[in-house]
């Protein structure tokens, strides 16, 4: 009769679990962010502190910055897509609504973590 689990597979099955540990630990070793950037069309219209609470509205996106965490609140676009994104407070995170040509990016000096990792 076979095993079902060999000592290999035990070893790899430790070693995946190894490597997304690392993984995990890496993306959440990221900064957190002091300021977000807002751009429409690509130009700098307002950079917010994310320790202050505000809300501001731009190409029919309302932006809202509360408890060191920004995200979008309304938008006047179809698939809402930059609405389900969430909150964002990393540096390096960012929102884009291409619909109403709005992005928002965390600025900070951890923008070099990688955007995806793939096993």
């Amino acid at each position: 009769m076979k095993k079902l689990i060999t000592k290999k597979d035990f070893v790899l099955v430790i070693i995946v679990l190894v490597v997304s540990l690392a993984g995990l630990i890496l993306v959440n070793s990221a900064d957190k962010g002091k300021t977000a950037t807002i751009k429409v069309d690509g130009e700098v219209v307002e950079t917010l502190s994310l320790n202050e609470d505000t809300l501001v509205e731009f190409n029919g996106v309302v932006v809202t910055c509360e408890n060191g965490e920004i995200y979008v609140k309304e938008s006047t676009c179809t698939d809402k897509v930059c609405m389900r994104s969430g909150e964002i407070s990393k540096s390096g995170e960012g929102i884009i609504c291409a619909p109403n040509r709005v992005s928002i990016e965390i600025d900070g000096k951890n923008t070099d973590l990688p955007d995806a990792m793939t096993g």
